[in-house]
């Protein structure tokens, strides 16, 4: 997640709202990363690990679970 949160802080900073979306067993190093760039209010959605072994099926459900909250993540103001 290294580098998306670097994307995400570049993007913040330029006025791009983003929704990172990462699993629960890399968010403290994702905040983490988030505090060092300067913006530890970055907003992440957390979704279950693992997802590299979700069938396209299962993939499919959980991104329709989360696309609201990805719509509403991007629309509210940090």
């Amino acid at each position: 997640m290294s580098c998306s949160v670097h994307d995400l802080v570049r993007l913040e900073r330029r006025g791009i709202p983003t929704a990172g979306i990462g699993t629960l067993p890399f968010a403290d190093e994702a905040l983490e990363q988030a505090r060092l760039l300067g913006m530890p209010d970055l907003r992440m959605l957390l979704i279950p690990h693992p997802v590299q072994l979700l069938d396209p099926e299962q993939l499919d459900a959980l991104a329709d679970d989360i696309f609201d909250r990805v719509l509403k993540h991007l629309q509210e103001t940090p």
